[in-house]
């Protein structure tokens, strides 16, 4: 029996072994493909804001919102970096949406930061379209494994070849639920997180801005899922030691447009201030500020 208990111990040893090397080789291979040497040698210290329409400014003009004036902050207390940031924000994202976009919004500036801020979308009630097939196309569990996925990825192109699946058709009507489920939600904040640390940049979660006391159709339709969405970005943050910059509360009054939820440039502004802010006591700006100097 000895003999054999061997045997088979050394043949799960290394296929284990040779599984863990081909992990770490097509993550090496995915970094050589998605990171551009020549950003990489630019000199500038770049962060990317990752968002929905809060990052983008919408319905303002991109010029003020959030990202821009975080940028004005760092010059100001860091005049000796050169600060470059990049305003990655979609209007009408989801979590799992900036997920797909990962390699071209961020991946291919080549940051040292990015500040992921997602949520008012992901919990409106409102799934259509491709909602479920952008979720689920967010690895979690063993599909986090880059070898997993590409045997995943092979077998299902020789299988719609084969006519054996088919391909993902968008749903025919909405339904109300969330466009991201919680798990969901929750999956795809951790992915997003990974792949930060993958191309060798730090995460920072961002809570969801508030919403107005209003009862404008936006905040009613969010009011409900906004504090679990919102607890999800914590336990997420506190479970991959991960900053948390905290937006949940504090907004002035005159914050919001009519729709309750999205930011006038007064709230845009407060916005820049508290990520900066709060970034001071973490002790971001001053680490990349340390790192970027000669």
């Amino acid at each position: 029996m000895q003999p054999v208990f061997s045997r088979w111990l050394a043949i799960i040893l290394g296929a284990a072994a040779a599984w863990v090397a081909a992990e770490l080789i097509l993550r090496a291979r995915y970094r050589r493909m998605i990171l551009s040497p020549v950003a990489r040698a630019s000199g500038q210290t770049t962060i990317v804001a990752l968002g929905d329409s809060i990052t983008a400014g919408a319905p303002g003009d991109p010029a003020t919102a959030w990202p821009a004036a975080l940028g004005g902050h760092l010059r100001r207390n860091y005049p000796d970096v050169s600060w470059r940031i990049v305003n990655a924000g979609v209007s009408g994202d989801t979590a799992p949406l900036g997920y797909a976009r990962f390699e071209r919004d961020v991946a291919a500036a080549c940051p040292q930061l990015v500040l992921i801020a997602f949520g008012l979308n992901d919990c409106n009630p409102v799934r259509y379209g491709m909602d479920r097939w952008f979720e689920a196309g967010v690895p979690a569990g063993l599909a986090r494994s880059y070898l997993w996925r590409a045997i995943k990825q092979r077998g299902e192109r020789v299988g719609r070849r084969l006519g054996w699946l088919s391909a993902p058709r968008p749903e025919a009507a909405g339904s109300p639920q969330p466009r991201t489920s919680p798990q969901g939600f929750g999956d795809t904040l951790d992915a997003l997180v990974a792949k930060t640390r993958l191309i060798g940049a730090r995460p920072v979660l961002l809570t969801m801005t508030p919403l107005a006391g209003a009862s404008t159709e936006g905040v009613q339709m969010r009011v409900d899922a906004y504090p679990v969405y919102n607890r999800i970005i914590g336990e997420r943050a506190a479970a991959g030691a991960v900053t948390l910059i905290q937006l949940a509360s504090g907004a002035p009054g005159d914050a919001f447009e009519d729709d309750g939820f999205h930011l006038a440039a007064v709230g845009q502004t407060w916005v820049a201030g508290e990520v900066f802010r709060q970034g001071q006591v973490a002790g971001i700006w001053a680490k990349l500020a340390q790192e970027a100097r000669p």
